[in-house]
């Protein structure tokens, strides 16, 4: 995998034993040590490799199965390519049969994450789309989706049909119950721009006019640390940052909180797939307000939670703003049944039923 995060090592503890490779890391995973906590995992390894140590790896690997990200990850689809070839090709000269599945959640479309912001010309596109779609037919075994957008998104690429498919849609199992303060909403993420903060914290100030005694929450770091610094000694009695947490606590207070806002916006090539801490707030029992980014956007507005949508306002910041704050207010005001929340929720958390699908 390209980026190693916490989800990842929790995952291995429930999930298909597995030899992990993985070129970096992410924020979420602090200051603890992959190699450490990976070798704790019974029947999981975690090890840290080169491009090229991951290319040597599959051609002398003895394993029959492998999962690889998704293709359509296009700056990395070089090296998709490069690792699903010669773990194919090793194969064929071992006259073993192996298996390669992915998991797509990727809900941009190819025009998108072609051109970011620009629109790219159609033959273009085309011809990459092409290029992509002939090479997965000809690799991939099996693709499971995250999510219907993610499914649609792949739909559209030539010869993808024809591969084996599972589509899904990665809600998390319940968690712990406990109850959670009135009118408190938290923020769980990166502060960049591309996750909304500068859009939230526009919102938050009308939600402080309508709503006395509601209080936000800011776990995380990023570019945008200063900024919301600043913006928070301005009102301390409404609004805390507390910077970036390890796990546990943030996962604390996400669990005391009622509402989790989570506001992705679109930002060049990069679009919302699900988000992780919409998956920790449904855990908790909080309702979400969220953005129509997110492929779990559907399922969201279909429960009672609150989802905005982004493409009728991006031309209008402040009508977006406004959109956001009066999903924030409504949800504040009457938050939904945190055991109606977890109830509607899958025994098994989405993500596992694909892996053990890719694995079958």
């Amino acid at each position: 995998m390209p980026e190693l995060r916490a989800v990842h090592l929790e995952r291995q503890r429930v999930g298909v034993p597995a030899e992990v490779l993985y070129f970096g890391t992410k924020y979420d995973l602090g200051d603890s040590l992959p190699g450490a906590v990976g070798n704790a995992l019974a029947g999981s390894r975690f090890t840290r490799v080169t491009r090229f140590g991951a290319l040597r790896r599959m051609i002398t690997t003895s394993a029959t199965r492998l999962e690889v990200f998704e293709p359509l990850w296009i700056r990395l689809w070089p090296t998709h390519f490069a690792l699903v070839t010669a773990f194919r090709l090793a194969g064929l000269l071992r006259r073993r049969h192996r298996e390669i599945g992915t998991y797509a959640m990727e809900n941009s479309s190819l025009a998108t994450l072609v051109g970011g912001d620009r629109t790219p010309p159609r033959i273009l596109v085309s011809g990459i789309g092409l290029l992509i779609g002939l090479a997965a037919r000809l690799t991939l075994t099996r693709i499971a989706f995250a999510s219907e957008a993610s499914a649609d998104v792949y739909r559209r690429l030539p010869f993808v049909e024809g591969i084996p498919r599972r589509v899904g849609l990665e809600l998390p199992s319940a968690g712990p119950g406990q109850p959670g303060s009135p009118l408190s909403a938290v923020f769980l993420g990166v502060l960049d721009e591309r996750k909304g903060v500068r859009l939230l914290l526009e919102a938050w100030e009308l939600v402080e006019v309508r709503v006395a005694g509601a209080r936000l929450t800011l776990i995380g770091g990023g570019p945008l640390g200063d900024v919301v610094d600043v913006w928070v000694r301005a009102s301390p009695q409404t609004r805390s940052a507390r910077g970036s947490l390890p796990r546990d606590e943030a996962t604390e207070i996400v669990g005391r909180s009622s509402v989790l806002v989570a506001p992705s916006v679109p930002d060049g090539r990069w679009r919302e797939q699900i988000g992780l801490p919409i998956k920790e707030g449904l855990a908790a029992g909080l309702t979400i307000v969220t953005t129509d980014q997110t492929g779990l956007a559907g399922w969201l507005s279909d429960h009672g939670h609150g989802v905005v949508s982004v493409d009728a306002g991006a031309s209008l910041p402040g009508h977006l703003a406004e959109a956001l704050a009066e999903r924030l207010v409504a949800a504040l005001r009457s938050p939904r049944d945190r055991e109606l929340v977890r109830a509607s929720l899958p025994e098994r958390d989405g993500r596992l039923d694909a892996d053990a699908w890719l694995n079958a």
